[in-house]
């Protein structure tokens, strides 16, 4: 363990007034710029997308907005074939297109056979957008093997000679990147005649596919902000009563003030880089409140012994001396998280980046409250309410 003698004690005020600086920032930036919220939040759709044809993202915004649709959100996303891919995020405000249900679902797909420049035949399937289980049955359906009825009785369908077709076709799909260029593309694997008839006639090839829908209502967006605000609130009484029991009131201030700290200043980082406040970001805040919890639970446990080693010192020294006896720890800890938080932030794609960068912020707002936040709020009460020198 290395050895410290940093006087963090005494630069407190300064420390505080740059901690109030940067959370009267956080909070004109959150009530000016606002926080972005997810669908999850406002209600709408999210749908996951991928293009045949080399579509852009200006050509898709325009096609929805002329289509109606004011609150889209398209982001394109990074794969490794050459097909386009995009997540389109369609938020939805009281009385706006996006509540309406059914005839929205039909809007969006009109925008992506449009943008997909896809001519559907009537009464024909897609080979590129049907799914195992559906190909199965619609072969199964149309008996094309010509099997026995009764005997098909009974059969698991997951196992049978249908459904082994379908995984023939479905296989030979992925191997394309999800897209056949034509219907002939599909029977490559495909002996029976019949089967290979029955398929010419029945599918097409397009050029689009869905690879995910999410869809919120308006009523349910509420409950879930209900619920987010809630969890977070419980997650802060709780350890109040925690480190109350544990300790004493006031290390419990100090602990809850640096987690309302913490949070206050990441969720303004959140507001001014405009990230999407999504259900995975609530995880990410309440993992910031129990790492940041964490940090000053062990710099508390250091002070509590210490008082009890060294009656004849100032508590003003203690702490001092306690937060240098922990801090190697406290820097290891968290230089080795940040790592992983980093790489996860860079590398981990649109689906990781929501949940990372709040991770990112906190993790160094939390190892920076722990020091010069909880232990000298802790500090301030008991000089003033206790009167201990």
């Amino acid at each position: 363990m290395l050895k410290h003698d940093i006087d963090f004690m005494g630069i407190r005020y300064i420390a505080i007034l740059i901690s109030l600086l940067f959370i009267i920032g956080s909070i004109i930036a959150v009530m000016t710029i606002g926080i972005q919220k997810g669908v999850q939040f406002v209600g709408g759709t999210e749908i996951q997308i991928k293009f045949k044809n080399n579509v852009t993202t200006d050509e898709l915004r325009k096609l929805f907005a002329e289509s109606g649709f004011k609150h889209v959100q398209i982001v394109r996303i990074k794969t490794k074939d050459q097909y386009p891919e995009y997540l389109v995020k369609i938020k939805g405000k009281e009385g706006d297109e996006t509540s309406i249900g059914n005839a929205v679902a039909k809007k969006i797909t009109s925008v992506l056979i449009k943008a997909a420049g896809e001519n559907a035949p009537a009464g024909k399937h897609d080979i590129n957008k049907v799914s195992k289980t559906d190909l199965a049955d619609i072969l199964r359906k149309a008996n094309v093997l010509k099997l026995d009825k009764l005997a098909m009785v009974g059969v698991d369908k997951d196992k049978d000679q249908y459904s082994q077709l379908a995984q023939k076709i479905i296989e030979e799909r992925n191997k394309k990147n999800d897209f056949f260029n034509s219907v002939d593309e599909a029977l490559k694997n495909i002996g029976n005649q019949d089967v290979k008839k029955f398929i010419k006639e029945n599918f097409y090839a397009g050029n689009y596919i869905i690879l995910k829908v999410d869809t919120f209502s308006p009523s349910i967006s509420v409950e879930q902000t209900e619920k987010a605000v809630t969890a977070i609130i419980m997650a802060l009484i709780a350890i109040l009563i925690y480190v109350a029991i544990r300790f004493k009131f006031d290390y419990a201030i100090g602990a809850i003030l640096a987690l309302v700290h913490d949070v206050i200043i990441t969720l303004g980082f959140f507001s001014v880089f405009r990230q999407e406040f999504t259900l995975p970001v609530v995880a990410a805040f309440l993992t910031i409140v129990g790492y940041s919890l964490n940090d000053t639970i062990v710099v508390f446990d250091r002070i509590r012994e210490n008082i009890k080693l060294m009656k004849n010192k100032k508590l003003f020294d203690i702490i001092n001396i306690s937060i240098n006896q922990t801090l190697s720890r406290t820097l290891l800890t968290s230089l080795t998280t940040l790592f992983v938080v980093v790489v996860l932030f860079l590398f981990g794609g649109i689906a990781l980046r929501g949940f990372s960068f709040p991770l990112l912020v906190g993790i160094i707002v939390g190892t920076y409250s722990s020091i010069y936040i909880a232990s000298p709020i802790f500090y301030f009460i008991e000089q003033k309410v206790y009167k201990v020198k």
